[in-house]
């Protein structure tokens, strides 16, 4: 099964996601590195006497960079999880519309097929029952000597051995029993 363009569309934006996700864990861990080596700086230089304020500023600075970033992390994650959902069920209504449509083009494509069905069955009805040229009328499969009825183009010759079709040039017998199709 082919992905749809909704699902490919999706995946696309959460493998970009992913990659964002991923530089800024990346990021992430530098910075707790970087927070623990002030954190080491700062004890050594309270044990030796020296002043700290500007590591530790700098120290809650960069612990707090690092939550934020963590944060963000969580946050474009969520996003491309829910836009995953969505796409999912987007996709999942796209194909139920289309299976719907192609349900109703073949619902329509039946009607067709049984309308032209009733029409010719209705032609062949009227067929059986119209006049000739001479005014006799054929009545329940009695031979009935016609000649001359036009059906459509092709004149068909009612004779008391069968029928014959004529199309023209060409006349050939068809006997009793003949399925006309119109």
């Amino acid at each position: 099964m082919a992905l749809s363009s909704i699902m490919t569309g999706a995946l696309l934006s959460a493998n970009t996601s992913r990659q964002i996700a991923h530089v800024q864990h990346a990021t992430k861990k530098q910075m707790d590195g970087h927070a623990g080596v002030l954190d080491a700086e700062i004890k050594l230089d309270s044990a030796r006497g020296g002043d700290v304020t500007k590591k530790k500023e700098e120290l809650e600075e960069t612990q707090k960079k690092s939550a934020e970033l963590a944060e963000t992390t969580i946050n474009t994650l969520t996003t491309a999880n829910e836009d995953l959902k969505k796409a999912s069920k987007e996709d999942l209504e796209a194909q139920r519309a289309e299976k719907a449509a192609e349900k109703k083009k073949a619902e329509k494509a039946a009607e067709k097929k049984k309308a032209e069905k009733e029409a010719a069955e209705e032609r062949i009805e009227k067929a059986k029952v119209s006049t000739s040229e001479s005014g006799e009328v054929s009545d329940e499969g009695e031979a009935v000597s016609t000649e001359g009825t036009v059906l459509d183009g092709a004149s068909i010759d009612i004779v008391s051995s069968g029928i014959t079709v004529s199309t023209g040039s060409v006349s050939e017998p068809a006997g009793k029993n003949v399925d006309v199709k119109v």
